[in-house]
């Protein structure tokens, strides 16, 4: 655990949590994975919609997904993240966007982001407790 991490609140004994990256942005795709792995984050990478839904019906463990809106020509991260909500209702979800959008109460991480506003987003989302799951919405 790095000392990024620590600053954002996050401890030692924090639950090890699988998180799925879909963007198009190979680069930034890179580069938000090898960060998310130094704060001890398990990763799944997708570069598509399609292929982010293959990901999800294969891993159940996946407790969140970050997703840039615009997922590629043609394919619609705000639309990802209905059918996400639909068929994977105890998956968190965080977009990214340039501009925010109006996201049906899905949270939305500005960009350009520094990236511990990535892990405070992230920090937060896995640790809020859901009233909706009946564990609270832990994994």
């Amino acid at each position: 655990m790095t000392a990024r991490h620590r600053e954002a609140g996050a401890n030692e004994s924090s639950p090890r949590y699988r998180i799925m990256i879909v963007q198009d942005d190979f680069l930034l795709r890179m580069e938000t994975a090898a960060d998310l792995r130094q704060w001890g984050y398990d990763v799944v990478e997708a570069f598509s919609e399609a292929e982010a839904r293959r990901a999800l019906h294969a891993d159940r463990r996946i407790a969140l997904v970050l997703l840039d809106v615009n997922v590629g020509p043609d394919q619609s991260g705000l639309e990802l993240a209905r059918w996400i909500k639909r068929h994977h209702p105890e998956t968190k979800l965080l977009l990214a966007a340039a501009v925010a959008p109006m996201a049906d109460g899905i949270p939305v991480l500005v960009k350009p982001y520094r990236p511990l506003d990535l892990l405070q987003h992230i920090d937060a989302l896995l640790t809020a407790q859901d009233p909706d799951q009946p564990d609270g919405g832990s994994r």
